[in-house]
């Protein structure tokens, strides 16, 4: 069994070169071939030690940072030109690290945890996170799948449906958010790990959701799927607090990673279009460069986001600083595609390619929940005026 990657650097010498080593890994992978996911071009990058690079596997420490995390997610979306691909990398070391990482110190999960990071790092297993359902979102307000004590007091039934599940038609095991009961009024959840084989949990198409091939979304019916007590994890009563919230903050903060990825593939793809024209005008040349030096720009955006959740976590301060940065990709994206529009690279109405089609979806998701901080800091800005 090939390792997940090479043990622990001994003391003095030099770190690995792991963007150099992810080069190497991508252009040596096979074909991707059918619609599904690519089990086998997943399979080669982790037996060369690039799916585990973000949380500790075995005895070895991660051995990327956020920053690199983020770099590396960024690389995997620009040689593939799949911004879903590149997204379903980092999310593996996300969960990895953030939600599984803690629990390999828990008495009664180490072992099931540590082999499930082992089998991520390896490329065998898959893991997606069920969070957010049909018309309610991710909100706790409005949430309704839930969690039941089963007879023997020892395992828990799980009964209810979730909505635009990442990974989820190809994850081998699914992590579901479900309300485990109440206190003062107020919803208390737990998160439990389910085997996609789970007897009772069924995944359905999500017509709503289409885009970021390979990745997929899907949604989720759980009609009395029993689940065993140890595979609840996190502090009980707290999945909300302890995994729903910080994951959408640290996925935030990641994702400006691939989403440059992206960006750089439609900036090439521009370039090569027009150098297939032939000589292109000067004012062309002059927007295009534009364009890029943004997209340089937007490295020193992408690394100050990872460093803040590399040294402080996540937190209202890190969340405020995704919404800000989502916007200036927005606009940047709004710019180039007027750009392409304009010298006729992209005709107003017709079919997108892929890429660029990506690119809106992700700009697009959760934009309520961003108009809501822009508005608290708008709020903010004219009470501190008031003081």
């Amino acid at each position: 069994m090939p390792t997940a990657r090479p043990a622990a650097i001994s003391a003095g010498s030099p770190p690995p070169d792991w963007p150099r080593a992810m080069d190497e890994a991508l252009r040596t992978a096979p074909a991707q071939t059918g619609g599904g996911f690519p089990r086998g071009w997943w399979a080669h990058l982790g037996q060369r030690g690039m799916l585990g690079l973000g949380f500790a596997v075995g005895e070895n420490p991660p051995a990327a940072d956020a920053v690199l995390v983020s770099t590396l997610a960024e690389q995997v979306t620009h040689a593939t030109g799949r911004l879903g691909l590149g997204m379903a990398w980092m999310l593996q070391q996300m969960l990895g690290r953030y939600v599984l990482g803690p629990l390999t110190r828990n008495p009664g999960q180490s072992g099931w945890i540590s082999a499930l990071l082992a089998a991520m790092a390896r490329g065998e297993s898959l893991l997606a996170l069920a969070i957010s359902e049909p018309g309610a979102g991710a909100h706790p307000k409005h949430l309704q799948t839930r969690a039941i004590r089963d007879e023997t007091g020892e395992g828990w039934i799980l009964d209810g449906q979730k909505a635009f599940v990442s990974n989820g038609p190809a994850a081998d095991a699914i992590i579901v958010l479900a309300i485990s009961g109440e206190q003062d009024g107020r919803k208390r959840f737990d998160a439990f790990l389910l085997d996609a084989r789970t007897p009772g949990l069924t995944r359905l198409p999500n017509p709503r959701a289409q885009g970021l091939a390979p990745l997929g979304h899907c949604d989720l019916r759980l009609e009395a799927c029993r689940v065993p007590e140890n595979r609840r994890i996190g502090p009980p009563g707290q999945g909300f607090e302890t995994i729903a919230k910080p994951v959408r903050a640290i996925e935030d903060a990641l994702l400006l990673g691939p989403l440059l990825g992206a960006m750089r593939h439609e900036l090439e793809w521009a370039a090569g279009a027009l150098a297939a024209r032939g000589a292109a005008e000067s004012d062309t040349l002059r927007e295009m460069g534009a364009l890029r030096l943004e997209w340089e720009a937007l490295h020193a955006v992408r690394d100050a986001l990872a460093h803040e959740l590399e040294a402080q976590g996540w937190g209202e301060a890190l969340a405020f600083s995704t919404v800000g940065a989502r916007r200036l990709c927005e606009r940047w994206q709004a710019a180039c595609e007027a750009w392409l529009e304009a010298r006729h690279l992209l005709e107003p109405g017709a079919a997108a390619p892929d890429f660029i089609r990506d690119l809106r979806l992700v700009l697009g998701i959760a934009r309520g929940a961003a108009q809501s901080r822009q508005l608290q800091k708008g709020q903010q800005m004219l009470q501190s005026l008031s003081i």
